[in-house]
């Protein structure tokens, strides 16, 4: 028995440090400077070596049509930046994280993606991470809240 609970405690800590696909991180420093209306970097986790790798990326997509072409059943991490017009005149293009945990997902597929969501924020430097259960809820409104939100904690 406690031979079994040291693996898990070392499995679980494992999983937990996280680690980047090669490019992820060239394609995050072109996508962070992008200034297009609406664009998004969906990462995904590879099961085999349990690391970080990208989905896809999607350019002048609205956040209603990349939800159609999502899985409903398999968790992602969705990048989002989208134009903001402020009442000054200036125009932002903040970046979202979005932590897309569907609630007909397997456990053990929802705890390797929250483990290593923490990591991912850190390694984009995004501090605030905005789940998601519903791909319904990926909707522009949504977005413009999680803005929001971000904004004035």
């Amino acid at each position: 028995v406690v031979r079994r609970l040291v693996r898990r405690r070392v499995a679980l800590s494992e999983m937990t440090n996280g680690k980047m696909a090669d490019g992820v991180m060239e394609v995050w420093k072109k996508f962070r400077r992008a200034s297009n209306m609406h664009t998004a970097m969906i990462l995904k986790m590879n099961a085999d070596d349990e690391t970080v790798e990208m989905d896809g990326e999607v350019i002048e997509m609205s956040p209603e049509d990349l939800a159609e072409e999502m899985s409903e059943s398999q968790p992602r991490w969705i990048l989002w930046s989208f134009q903001v017009k402020r009442d000054d005149g200036r125009t932002q293009y903040p970046l979202l994280l979005v932590f897309f945990s569907p609630q007909s997902c397997n456990q053990r597929s929802k705890m390797l993606y929250s483990s290593v969501t923490t990591f991912v924020s850190e390694a984009l430097g995004i501090t605030k991470v905005h789940p998601l259960h519903e791909l319904d809820d990926l909707t522009s409104e949504k977005l413009h809240e999680f803005f929001v939100s971000s904004v004035t904690r």
